[in-house]
């Protein structure tokens, strides 16, 4: 059997779980599978590097002074939600005190950070199914944060559902979960 190039697939077509772990792949497109179906999804442009950038470079760098608390944080990780539907989040955080013997893809992050694009099917995406998706999996922090809305949703996990906290362009991102840890919105959000 061949490894299928999904860029011979169209978006909404079926691929196997199998297929889509071992496919190439046509840069810079990124792709997801949703309910069994592949979504192909637009590149990333610069207003969207430019929102993530502060982020970027504050969890990474938290990541090599918190060695006792982050043990990884994934650009682009890849997250199985169930066995038909398959997520890559912007940025993954795992924590060390969630370690677990499961690996990436099966191994849920404790953060999940998406930045949201100028399509509305991308902003349904991330307000409404990932937030489901997340939730169902037991992420434990979701961050949207929105260039549009000059500000970031923050929502924390419980049973129900996740508590919501909107934080404005004019305050730092602060999680409990990442102790010290402050990412100043105005960077994220200045032209």
């Amino acid at each position: 059997m061949s490894v299928p190039h999904v860029t011979e697939l169209n978006s909404g077509e079926k691929i196997t779980a199998g297929d889509f772990s071992s496919a190439t792949t046509q840069p810079p497109f990124r792709y997801e599978r949703v309910r069994g179906r592949l979504v192909v999804l637009a590149p990333r442009g610069p207003e969207h590097r430019h929102v993530s950038r502060p982020f970027r470079r504050k969890l990474n760098a938290y990541w090599d002074a918190h060695l006792d608390v982050v043990e990884d944080v994934d650009i682009e990780g890849w997250v199985n939600i169930t066995d038909e539907t398959e997520r890559i989040p912007d940025i993954c955080v795992y924590l060390t005190a969630s370690n677990t013997q499961s690996a990436v893809p099966s191994r849920v992050p404790d953060l999940i950070f998406e930045f949201v694009s100028a399509d509305r099917s991308d902003q349904e995406r991330d307000y409404i199914d990932k937030r489901a998706d997340y939730h169902a999996i037991g992420v434990k922090e979701y961050v949207i944060v929105d260039r549009f809305k000059k500000s970031a949703l923050i929502l924390t996990w419980q049973e129900a559902d996740y508590a919501e906290r909107v934080l404005p362009a004019t305050e730092n991102y602060t999680s409990p979960l990442l102790p010290g840890l402050e990412v100043p919105l105005s960077e994220a959000f200045s032209s």
